[in-house]
């Protein structure tokens, strides 16, 4: 288990910092039109959906190694790189797929706090030039299977008091979208509520803050967490968020809700 506290978040400039040196690499996870459009100087285009899979039944499962380790090979991604993932706005889909890279025991991995909409805020620099790396040979040597938890062992722990579930959907959601309803003893906090809004972007509140948010709900490092949210990508980004803070053992519950609604409809 990784109990070491992870720094994943870097501010814009930071970024601006790192364009210079070779052994970062932006990795764009925003769809091919957007990045067609204008991307960050030497940024890969990355299809978010290679680090999501559904299985037969439609529910979310950790995605296939080697069709990653693939993809990655042939966008010239070496094993010494630390990665730069970037997306719209939310970082949603970046969170997810640092959760998979987290999986798979490569940790040099970071978000751009405010994500691309606040780099163009700034206006900083954008290209249409498409950036070539010849093929490289990147390996993910072992997993991590500690952050991840799964329905079976969800209900064998479901009223373990040194278990806390956190479920990272609104209020909302939890009361009334598609019937409602949540994991048992669930305790509530919004993805959204770590977030300071500006005009256009949104970036991360103060860690301190948000940890005083965590702890005034009883969300404490001396227990287990398991976070879920509909279907994954909210509550990845709060785990990579508890991680910063020094959370010694955050699980995803990747099927989410969407899977567990099925469950209570047999209990």
């Amino acid at each position: 288990m990784t109990k070491n506290k992870i720094s994943t978040f870097v501010s814009t400039d930071s970024l601006s910092d790192f364009l210079i040196d070779e052994s970062y690499k932006i990795l764009d996870l925003r769809s091919q039109e957007k990045f067609d459009q204008g991307h960050i100087t030497g940024s890969i285009h990355i299809d978010s959906e290679l680090f999501i899979k559904r299985n037969n039944e439609g529910i979310i499962v950790v995605p296939d190694k080697e069709l990653i380790l693939t993809t990655l090979r042939e966008k010239g991604v070496r094993n010494d790189n630390i990665l730069i993932l970037v997306d719209d706005v939310f970082n949603l889909n970046c969170s997810i797929a640092v959760w998979v890279f987290h999986y798979y025991g490569f940790f040099n991995v970071k978000l751009l706090d405010g994500a691309l909409s606040k780099w163009e805020k700034e206006d900083r620099l954008l290209t249409t030039e498409i950036a070539f790396y010849p093929p490289r040979d990147i390996d993910f040597i072992i997993e991590d299977p500690s952050i991840y938890i799964t329905k079976d062992e969800i209900l064998m722990n479901i009223y373990s008091e040194d278990c806390i579930f956190v479920d990272n959907r609104s209020e909302y959601a939890i009361d009334y979208d598609q019937q409602g309803g949540s994991i048992p003893g669930s305790k509530q906090f919004f993805y959204l509520d770590v977030f300071e809004e500006y005009p256009d972007y949104f970036i991360l509140k103060d860690l301190e803050s948000i940890h005083q948010e965590l702890h005034k709900k009883n969300i404490t490092e001396d227990k287990s967490i398991v976070l879920f949210c509909e279907s994954a990508p909210q509550s990845a980004l709060v785990y990579l968020i508890m991680k910063e803070l020094g959370y010694p053992d955050v699980k995803l519950y990747l099927a989410g809700y969407e899977e567990w609604r099925i469950i209570c409809s047999f209990l």
